[in-house]
Formats: structure tokens, sequence, C-alpha cells
């Protein structure tokens, strides 16, 4: 089951490799759409607790409005003409997909560095095979818990666990490039050091997030909804600011770079704050596309959406439209998370705030005290460490 942390390397503090982000801030500038995320399905073998895609019931059900693979390989290679490098093929879970390996392998045939995220309970010798056939960028597979009862109480599914497990055993005999993660909620929170030790002691990166955030309110192709009547339901899982904030610091090498973070000086380069709404590389270098061919600026961010199944370059269409509208948006004079001292220690953005109170520019508590509790954990640690 897909999360946010399942569609961007964000927290717990990702990033990328200094060669690789000069690349991608320099497609940012000529506006090429690098990075494109790519659901492939919504469907998936979980049905976990704070999934923000709604009922898998509601999800499969609908299932006939997804792309089919034909319009699927032509999405291919616009993107590839377009410029595309990195493609992350996520869900639900892609592995669902009965064509998945078919379109998997055309991905990479096609030029693209591949991405794929699952639950790796579907990972089967086959896709394995695939996979060292035609090796991916990596494969993420999310953990959701370090024993059987934590895991389903996440994923509310009997024998999860197991093939997880098995999945990522698969992975690894297959020398398969790896990489694994955990959304830290209020069922799981006791078993994160445990995950990340698991994680070290196979040579694994490991990374996490505490962000959970609502259910989206958009439907499969707008007609409908997926989720419940309170989209909020989710949030009951997620962790208070100030436990957010301590199981960050419980890990050794994510303390030491929040530390390295709250060291960092002005909002910008020039001491300047940007007059920017979006920030990141929506609409920049990068944009997400539905499994119902929608391209929107993220997963989060649901407007503007436009389709990319209708007519010849679609794809391009659809991403000058939405690299002119999106990096030139002004933040209104009330928005002051530009100016915040606490920046570079949050994990909001405005389609974070969007989805939780309804309006880009009005940051949700939930994100302002879990900065601010990240900055004055990792100072009481230092000044206890240098007393």
């Amino acid at each position: 089951m897909k999360k946010k942390s399942d569609t961007e390397s964000s927290d717990c503090l990702g990033g990328e490799p200094n060669d690789i982000a000069r690349y991608i801030a320099k497609a940012a500038e000529v506006r090429v759409p690098l990075a494109v995320s790519f659901e492939l399905t919504r469907r998936c073998s979980f049905r976990c607790v704070h999934c923000y895609l709604g009922d898998q019931e509601s999800i499969r059900k609908h299932r006939q409005q997804e792309m089919d693979t034909t319009s699927i390989i032509k999405l291919i290679d616009e993107m590839a003409s377009a410029g595309v490098l990195f493609l992350t093929v996520t869900g639900g879970d892609p592995m669902i997909h009965p064509d998945f390996l078919e379109i998997y392998r055309y991905a990479v045939r096609s030029g693209l560095l591949v991405t794929v995220f699952c639950n790796g309970s579907l990972i089967t010798d086959e896709i394995v095979s695939t996979f060292i056939q035609y090796p991916p960028r990596a494969v993420e597979v999310t953990l959701y818990g370090a024993s059987q009862a934590t895991f389903e109480a996440v994923t509310q599914q009997l024998g999860s666990f197991a093939a997880c497990m098995a999945g990522v055993e698969r992975l690894r005999q297959g020398k398969v490039r790896l990489r694994l993660k955990t959304m830290v909620l209020t069922l799981n929170q006791a078993d994160l050091p445990v995950l990340w030790q698991r994680a070290e002691a196979i040579d694994v990166q490991f990374r996490h997030d505490c962000s959970i955030i609502p259910a989206l309110a958009n439907g499969d192709n707008g007609s409908h909804s997926n989720a419940g009547d309170n989209l909020h339901d989710t949030l009951r899982f997620r962790l208070a600011p100030e436990q957010a904030a301590a199981a960050d610091l419980s890990i050794t090498q994510v303390r030491e770079k929040l530390q390295e973070r709250v060291c960092m000086a002005a909002p910008t380069e020039t001491g300047q704050p940007s007059s920017k709404l979006y920030r990141c590389g929506a609409g920049r270098s990068s944009c997400h596309i539905t499994p119902y061919g929608k391209m929107q600026p993220c997963l989060i961010t649901l407007q503007p959406s436009f389709d990319i199944t209708a007519g010849k370059e679609a794809f391009q269409a659809a991403w000058q439209s939405i690299s002119r509208l999106i990096p030139e948006q002004e933040a209104g004079a009330g928005f002051s998370c530009n100016r915040c001292k606490d920046r570079s220690l949050c994990t909001g953005c405005p389609s974070n705030f969007s989805a939780e109170t309804g309006n880009a520019e009005q940051a949700a508590d939930f994100y302002c005290q879990y900065a601010a509790s990240r900055r004055e954990k990792s100072a009481s640690h230092e000044a206890a460490v240098s007393s």
C-alpha cells in the first residue's frame, strides 16, 4: 500500500548524490521533465490503515478506468522523447498489474533509469530474474514492522509479513539493488530502531518518514472518491510532533543529519526568502502520472491536472502547461514558510498543507510543531554531548 514516502525520497533525511543533484538543478532551469513518478495502478495486496488512496474494494471495482498497456507503452515513448531520465514506477503495488514485467522491460529498454516502489509481497523468482537481466536503479520495499504482529496490524493482511520478508530475501539473493524504508505510526514506532539495525546488518540503505497525510479527495478519474467521508481518518495513526521528533533523534544517522540542518544558515543562498509558493521540483524537473492518464505536479498536488492519453505528444503538451503554471505561482503575503527559521528541518510543503487544511498557503500545525521540536531536541542533544 502506498504512502507519501513511497513516492518521494524526502525524509529521513534523504537526498541525491551531489552530481545527480546538480544535473537535476540544471534540468529545472530549462524545464526538462527529468523525473516522473508513475502510478501503474492503485490496486494493492495490502490494506494499510494509513493509506491515503482510500478503500481497496472501491479501487478494484473501478480498475477498468486505468490506462491499458498500449497507452502505457505510448506514454513511455513520449516520456523518453521529452527527456525523462528517472522513472519511479509505483502504486498501490505495481507488481499487481498483470503486465508489470512487460511495461518494466520496455521502460528500461527505452533508456529510462527505473526505480520500483513496492510492498515486497508480490516479488517472484520471475520478477527477480527480470531485474537481474534489466537492472533497476533500485527496488524500494516498505517494512511496516519488525514482527508479524506489528507488521500485520498496519497492513491488515494476514500473511503479509512472511510474504514481504520472502520478497526481500529473493531480491537479496539476486543481488538486486535494494532499499528499505518505513512509515512511522503509533502502531509501529517501537520497532523503528530494530528496523534500522536490521537494514544496517545486511548493508541496505534505510530511511523512515513520520509525515502521515490525509486521504486524497480525488477519485480514480474524478468521477468518484475512493476515500471515506472523513479524509483525516489516517491521521489517527500519526505520531504527535514531539513523538515524531523523538523518533528521528533516536536514530544516530538521522540525528547527525538533523544537527547539520540546524546549522544551515539563511533561507536562500542570497539570504533573501523566495517569493514562490512551490520550491520543489514539481513543474520544474518532475511531475506525477496517475493510473488514469492524468499528469499533475506531484502525487499530492491534484491540480492542475492534464490528460496525457489524448492526441499525439500529449505528455509534452501537459508538461508545458504544468511547467508554466506551477513554478511561477507566487506565495501570498501571509505565507511565512519561506521565511521560517525551521524551514530546513520541515517536512511540510504546500501540497501537504492543501491536503490537511484545504489551503496550500495555510501551514498545518503538525509540520510547524514537528520542525520546531526537531530543532529543540537537536540543540538539547548537542548541548548534552558538549557538557
